[in-house]
């Protein structure tokens, strides 16, 4: 089976986009054969299906486009082939394939039952304490992740996966899981901020598209980290985290703590930078973005890590 059609097959659709906010589902419309899924930021709406062939399917309603996981990855975040692909090669090993074609509805968790949930799965992790064969293959060091700033935001399990925990105003609202191959966030649970810890004297916090891409912004620029808080938004952002993110920005310009936009050099990067700059229009924001076009700060820091290995 090749590549693309393992794409199609074997990461569950559901579970994927429940990663983007599509995470309620609209009982009334559905059937056991068709999920259809609202997401909160803007009430959009798609469904879900298996073909006889066992390939997901979906179809968003607002702009009456669909076809399968791979569609969906170029459409919402405006990527390339190649770019779809590798995120999606993160996503297999973590698959689920429970949703059949002629699957039955899940039971939907309460709100309350979920975080009472995410809090015991967060309970079951550790601070992590030594090297990471993970990061290390990402080419982040541990003397960053072991750094003080970000003690206790880099976790580890049982299963040796690398744990990064999203919190909102109260307490963690979920926990996104990395290893080799296996990407992962916890069921039932919604996109919070995931931070690194704040520090007397702060003058700075650089905002990222996911914690990977803050500890490698971190490695890159280790001289400012003492001064720098880092924060995560795991992805597109939720009408949710928006709210959050007001909270943040708001309390930095009291502070006078200058924000840093650390994003992806793509589409979705630039996308991020102008919805920042619209919602916040009395802000004054940094921009750093990887210096060529289609790369993220991970890339960059195992560039340089190539280099350094080639001397």
């Amino acid at each position: 089976m090749g590549e693309l059609e393992r794409f199609k097959k074997e990461i569950n659709l559901v579970e994927y986009v429940s990663n983007q906010d599509y995470t309620a589902i609209d009982k009334n419309q559905s059937s056991r054969t068709c999920l259809i899924l609202r997401r909160q930021s803007d009430n959009g709406k798609i469904a879900v299906t298996r073909s006889n062939e066992g390939h997901f399917l979906y179809y968003d309603f607002r702009c009456g486009r669909g076809g399968s996981i791979i569609d969906f990855v170029m459409h919402h975040t405006g990527s390339t082939l190649g770019k779809a692909r590798k995120n999606l090669r993160q996503a297999l090993g973590g698959n689920i394939n429970s949703f059949s074609h002629t699957a039955r509805l899940r039971n939907c968790r309460s709100p309350g039952k979920n975080r009472k949930k995410i809090g015991r799965e967060y309970a079951e992790t550790n601070p992590l304490q030594s090297s990471s064969a993970y990061l290390e293959s990402r080419g982040i060091g541990v003397e960053c992740v072991l750094d003080d700033r970000f003690a206790g935001s880099v976790r580890e399990d049982r299963y040796g996966n690398v744990c990064f925990p999203y919190f909102d105003f109260h307490a963690i609202v979920g926990i996104e899981k990395r290893n080799r191959n296996f990407k992962h966030y916890s069921k039932g649970g919604r996109k919070g901020l995931w931070k690194s810890n704040l520090k007397k004297g702060d003058s700075q916090a650089v905002i990222c598209e996911s914690p990977i891409d803050a500890l490698s912004y971190a490695n890159l620029h280790c001289h400012e980290t003492q001064q720098t808080r880092y924060l995560a938004l795991g992805g597109q952002i939720s009408r949710f985290q928006w709210e959050l993110i007001d909270g943040v920005i708001k309390k930095y310009r009291l502070k006078s703590i200058r924000v840093v936009l650390a994003f992806d050099n793509d589409a979705a990067g630039k996308r991020y930078v102008q919805q920042f700059q619209e919602r916040y229009s009395g802000s004054s924001f940094n921009l750093r973005l990887p210096p060529r076009e289609g790369l993220d700060w991970n890339d960059v820091l195992q560039e340089q890590s190539s280099r350094k290995m080639s001397r």
